[in-house]
């Protein structure tokens, strides 16, 4: 074999070795993308009982959520078709087909990855520490040492400060006879506590209806993040999907339309 052959034979050998392994390395069409594209629909499943991130105005989908999905829907140039549903058949809905995504402030599943991808959070539900406005010794947790906090009886904020005191702040003041975040809030508002811990959306909430009285603390105490659910294949609509998220969080508009408070 001449040496021209024989370089010739490694050449052509080295590009069947790579157009294998381009070949090896390409994702199957995205079939969930390409129906939603040739409908020009984006069906969104989600359930109008959980203001502000899901309820009806007029009797149409409105809130939070609606406001993302719109973005969404605009960048991928589609238009948005809601189908209202109970919390409990969500997913059903989209195992069958009736919906293409999920956006519905549904928390990241860890055991539904097998059959449903999820976006980057878009929004964080987790618990956080709350201090009256002005307050300038409370930037973190260990900040509550030797402090009065008040928690709602049972509630998720509850067994996170139980934690926290249990485990690292044993001088830290609980105070768990409330009954619910507002009642918290307003506690704390009155100075009859110098903090409270409540999840991220009740504190959101209370601090957009009254403003210059509390202050929320970041980061949050937990990770509770918000997902859009789509179907496990839906690569190239997942990609999409983060890709308005992350362009929304970069120029503020997410948390804008969130109504996050952002210190």
């Amino acid at each position: 074999m001449s040496r021209a052959f024989a370089g010739l034979a490694i050449v052509v050998t080295l590009a069947v070795i790579a157009a294998l392994t381009w070949a090896g390395q390409q994702h199957p069409p995205d079939r969930y993308m390409q129906a939603i594209e040739a409908r020009g629909v984006l069906r969104v499943g989600l359930d109008p009982t959980y203001p502000p991130f899901d309820t009806l105005s007029g009797g149409q989908p409105a809130g939070y959520d609606v406001a993302l999905v719109q973005a969404i829907a605009a960048d991928l140039g589609l238009r948005p078709e809601y189908h209202t549903l109970a919390l409990d058949t969500l997913y059903d809905a989209l195992s069958s087909d009736q919906v293409d995504v999920l956006v519905s402030a549904l928390p990241f599943v860890y055991e539904r990855q097998k059959e449903v991808r999820y976006s980057v959070p878009y929004y964080q539900s987790g618990e956080v520490i709350v201090v009256r406005a002005g307050t300038k010794n409370t930037h973190s947790v260990l900040d509550l040492a030797g402090k009065s906090v008040v928690v709602a009886l049972g509630s998720n904020s509850d067994t996170e400060a139980r934690r926290i005191q249990r485990d690292s702040l044993p001088t830290m003041r609980l105070n768990s006879t409330y009954h619910s975040a507002d009642d918290v809030l307003e506690a704390l508002a009155g100075w009859s506590a110098d903090a409270a811990i409540v999840d991220n959306l009740s504190a959101q909430t209370y601090t957009a209806a009254h403003p210059n009285t509390l202050t929320i603390v970041q980061p949050p105490l937990t990770d509770e993040p918000y997902v859009v659910a789509m179907p496990a294949g839906a690569d190239a609509l997942a990609a999409q999907i983060n890709a308005t998220i992350e362009r929304l969080r970069a120029d503020g508009e997410l948390a804008s339309m969130m109504g996050l408070s952002v210190p």
